[in-house]
């Protein structure tokens, strides 16, 4: 489950328009989701509030053994007036990540944007960002006890189609230590016109640098009006460190329906003629390699209901003959509507035996199969890899609080290979048979 400042940042995304999906380093984000889901591994509780429409702030407590905590506080300059910010009213699917439908590149044209802010600057001098002022984020989190460590960030949309990114990570020495703080600063900036995307990255950390793109094959969203069923997109990025000798590379691609693949126009009911959606659930498939490791990597993840979402990865390494399989689902479980007094059947009943059909503003839509919008109680979500390595996650709403708990089974922990990436036993090995490898849960609550 994703804690309060990450849920914010993603708001402030959203609020400047920005389309995290159209990034190289999103490619493979949904079977990441469905498959490397970390478990809660002791106790946390977590207390957020979203003091001012500018201003959050967020407090950790965890114990395991000693008591270690974190402070965080984050600024925005654009409000979030419209952003839930209880725990009761917080849209459970924004904190669980799950299956994720991939939005339609955004046209990004930086004159047509600026006319359009232009002509209204003379009506509300708030409705032109990008000239009075640039959106700008703000966040820090100072983790305790000591040695501490403090996380920084700083965001701000340079124009329609430029962000600049600076995070900076300072970890103090020990008590007696007389050593200076270890500090290192990564800045990235991304590019993104919709048809293509490029992101700079630069870290003080060995002098590291980096690029990754993606591009969208098809039509192209600055110059075409028309409706895409699905999304072609291919990436690569590249790392060179000049002071260690580091080199890396990957590159990847990644097949998706987008939602008027999976939509049913309203009018269909009309008896007009439609199309044929090109599928009736969404999917998504990606493949990347690594040409240096030789690792190779496919993934399918399908939605087969609002509900329900599948996802299974298949890994394979050229050098070493090491492979990986690893399946996965979720199941979320909707609250009833309050509203619902249970004649919903009768009306439908009313519905089939009136001979007039209503007019067509009047017709039921199908809703969008994101169902972020849906109310939901909880969520389960169960990995498996060929190892018989087992990991399940329930995440839910308790009265007022947000809680996650989540346990790992298997006959060993999990290896420190590298298509391990987010196991909470990563770079262990038991000396024996192990069927149980941890529990634990995390209480969120935000006011």
């Amino acid at each position: 489950m994703l804690d309060f400042m990450e849920y914010i940042q993603l708001s402030f995304a959203e609020a400047t328009n920005w389309n995290r999906d159209n990034s190289y380093a999103t490619l493979t984000a949904t079977a990441h989701s469905l498959l490397d889901f970390s478990t809660p591994e002791r106790l946390r509780v977590h207390l957020s509030s979203l003091s001012t429409p500018h201003f959050a702030t967020s407090y950790t407590l965890g114990t395991v053994g000693l008591i270690d905590g974190s402070v965080s506080y984050l600024y925005s300059t654009v409000p979030f007036t419209e952003t839930p910010s209880r725990s009761t009213l917080i849209p459970l699917r924004k904190l669980s990540p799950g299956y994720r439908q991939v939005n339609h590149p955004i046209p990004r044209d930086w004159n047509t944007v600026l006319d359009s802010v232009t002509s209204t600057s003379s009506h509300d001098d708030q409705q032109q960002p990008f000239l009075a002022n640039k959106p700008t984020l703000l966040h820090a989190t100072l983790h305790l006890p000591p040695p501490t460590t403090l996380n920084a960030l700083f965001l701000r949309r340079i124009s329609p189609t430029m962000q600049l990114t600076l995070a900076v990570c300072s970890t103090r020495g020990p008590p007696l230590s007389k050593s200076a703080p270890q500090a290192s600063l990564l800045t990235q900036l991304s590019h993104d016109t919709g048809k293509y995307s490029n992101e700079y990255l630069f870290s003080t950390d060995n002098a590291l640098f980096g690029w990754r793109g993606l591009w969208n094959f098809g039509l192209d969203p600055r110059s075409s009006k028309e409706p895409r069923l699905s999304l072609l997109s291919a990436g690569a990025e590249a790392y060179y460190s000049p002071v260690s000798s580091l080199i890396g590379m990957s590159t990847g691609l990644r097949f998706s329906t987008l939602a008027a693949a999976t939509d049913v126009p309203a009018s269909a009911s009309t008896g007009a003629n439609q199309s044929t959606p090109i599928s009736s659930f969404p999917y998504t498939l990606t493949l990347t390699l690594t040409p240096l490791t030789g690792s190779l990597s496919t993934s399918y993840s399908l939605r087969a209901s609002p509900n329900l979402a599948f996802s299974s990865r298949f890994g394979f390494n050229v050098y070493s003959w090491e492979s990986e399989m690893v399946a996965g689902c979720e199941l979320w479980r909707r609250s009833k509507r309050e509203e619902d007094d249970g004649l919903e059947w009768a009306r439908q009943k009313m519905r089939t035996w009136d001979p007039v059909p209503p007019p067509p503003s009047e017709l039921p839509t199908t809703k969008p199969m994101d169902g972020e919008e849906e109310a939901t109680d909880s969520v389960l979500k169960i990995r498996v890899d060929q190892s018989w390595n087992l990991r399940l996650l329930w995440e839910g709403r308790v009265k007022e609080l947000l809680v996650s708990a989540g346990v790992g089974l298997g006959p060993s922990s999990f290896s420190s290979s590298s298509w391990t990436t987010a196991s909470a036993g990563a770079g262990t090995q038991s000396s024996g048979p192990s069927y149980w490898r941890g529990v634990g849960v995390s209480v969120f609550y935000s006011s």
